[in-house]
Order: C-alpha cells, then structure tokens, then sequence
C-alpha cells in the first residue's frame, strides 16, 4: 500500500476505513506506549494515556485540516500524549522531584520534546521496515537484515546464505532505496 502519512490522516476520518485505521494504530500506538513508559509511566498508565489519545485522535481527526503553516501533526500528537500524560499525574497528585540532585539528572536526559522526536522516527523507521520485509522474499530480508541491522561481517552473511559479496551489497543498496521512499512517504512534510 503506497500511503502517504498526510493522506492516511485524510483517510482515516472515515471511521468505516479499517484498513486505514489498523496501519494508524501499527505506526503510532507502539510509539506512544514507548513515550509515555519513557516519560515513567507503568505499563498498565500508559496503556490508558494511549487509548485515551486514540480516542482524541479519533474525535477529532474530522475537523484536522492538515496545514504544515499551521502546524504539524506530529506536534499536534505530542501536546497530546504530553497533555494526557500531566492529566494523569496531576489526577494522581504525582509530582517530580525537585531536590538538586534529581534536577542535575534531568538535565543530562532527553527532554520530552526530544524523546518523542526520537520515538516518532524510530517507529516510522519499524513500521517502513516492516513494509519492506512484506515486499521481499525471506533469504533476501534476512541477508538485509544480518548484513545492515544487525551489522553481521560481510564473510559471515554472505556464507550462511550462499551469496556472493556483491549480491549482498546489491541488496543493501537495492532495499535502502526501497526503505528511503518508505520513510519519505511516511514522514511527508516533516522537518
């Protein structure tokens, strides 16, 4: 499925568009579990921050007019999850630590802007992964996989899948180029 991120928002105001819905929730529902467990939440917390933001996301994609001058719908989701996410710990009168040493701590960490920058990227990069192991043949992901991925020596792929050096380097180039036009299409019109 050649979908672009600006137009699966348009497709999924149609809440009868399943297949639009389930490759929504495949690339961010993973990416917001990770950012609200990051920001500290237990499991159990963040899979309702989740649900809870599926939910606004759901409500109100209707009347989101996607219009990078106005803002991004990447920024859009992080003031959520991030709204969400001080709505449950004010409920649940948490709050940080605020003697210096947590401070100074804090001060080496991510922030949160950067966390879920870092997260929206990662899983835009598994979900276009995932893509491109659904177009090609298992040995030949496999050989992308151990050779680029997980960066297994060249000798060693190329002896366990019987493939010359220069197929393998074929396949890095040839499944990077697929993976690139995945993650351009996923992140259209992001900085």
């Amino acid at each position: 499925m050649q979908t672009t991120r600006a137009s699966l928002l348009i497709r999924i105001r149609d809440r009868r568009d399943a297949a639009a819905w389930e490759e929504f929730d495949a690339i961010y529902r993973p990416m917001l579990l990770r950012f609200a467990t990051l920001r500290g939440l237990e499991h159990a917390a963040a899979e309702d921050v989740v649900q809870q933001c599926l939910i606004a996301v759901q409500e109100h994609i209707e009347r989101f007019d996607y219009d990078p001058k106005r803002g991004r719908f990447k920024g859009w989701l992080r003031t959520l999850v991030n709204n969400r996410i001080r709505n449950l710990r004010r409920d649940r009168r948490e709050t940080p630590g605020e003697s210096g040493y947590f401070q100074r701590d804090q001060a080496r960490e991510e922030t949160p802007e950067e966390t879920f920058d870092r997260l929206w990227m990662e899983e835009h990069l598994r979900h276009g992964l995932r893509r491109v192991r659904r177009e090609t043949d298992e040995q030949t992901f496999q050989a992308f996989e151990w050779y680029v991925l997980e960066e297994r020596p060249v000798e060693e792929v190329c002896q366990a899948l019987n493939v010359t050096a220069n197929q393998l380097y074929k396949i890095k180039w040839r499944l990077t180029q697929k993976l690139a036009e995945h993650m351009k299409e996923l992140t259209e019109g992001e900085d």
